[in-house]
């Protein structure tokens, strides 16, 4: 699949077949809501999770932009589109985002528990993995990178296991961006059967 820009301006978009499948003549790329490490998303908006409306492009299937060959991921592809081309779209003609401004950076601050940023960091990890494991295979930390428009953020989960029987969790720390997070210490409760049955969740000190 090849990305070109035409004389014209237009974007035109090339099947691996060879024959052209898209032409367009104003576009904004974005991360893909769903898979951000393997795809862009190719709108003629803002709206990041507008999958009916937009183009969305693995990485893996992209062999050049204008003449330059490419390889790599989803995020060097999005950076790779946005030096190669000329945007008219919203990526470069729109004046740059505050923080304030960014509908993402409202959404973290919304994300004030341990539950809610950890369901938000999910969703938006541009990492893949970022897990650490004891020799004998216990997870022992668990990190997610995000970056967005505006902003970037790093949290870190870090496993704590009982003493009496190192098999069961006792507790996970939150740290990293969680400023907002007022309780980040998800305790984990047992009965006398060593089954969880639920949880306490404590501020870190």
């Amino acid at each position: 699949m090849k990305i070109q820009q035409s004389a014209n301006g237009n974007i035109v978009i090339t099947g691996t077949s060879g024959v052209i499948e898209h032409i367009l003549p104003t576009i904004t790329i974005h991360k893909h809501p769903r898979y951000p490490n393997e795809a862009i998303l190719i709108t003629h908006n803002t709206n990041y999770k507008d999958e009916q409306q937009g183009i969305t492009i693995l990485a893996r299937n992209v062999t050049n932009v204008n003449d330059t060959r490419f390889y790599g991921n989803a995020q060097s592809l999005k950076s790779m589109l946005e030096n190669e081309l000329v945007l008219q779209g919203g990526t470069t003609e729109a004046p740059p985002k505050t923080k304030e401004q960014d509908p993402m950076y409202v959404a973290y601050l919304q994300a004030n528990t341990y539950e809610k940023l950890l369901s938000f960091v999910k969703e938006h990890q541009d990492n893949i993995g970022g897990k650490r494991y004891h020799e004998d295979g216990r997870i022992s930390e668990e990190e997610f990178f995000c970056q967005f428009e505006t902003f970037i953020i790093r949290v870190t989960l870090r496993y704590y296991y009982k003493l009496d029987n190192q098999t069961l969790i006792n507790y996970i720390l939150m740290s990293g961006s969680t400023s907002y997070v007022h309780e980040p210490k998800k305790v984990y409760v047992y009965d006398g059967n060593n089954i969880i049955t639920g949880y306490i969740y404590e501020k870190a000190y």
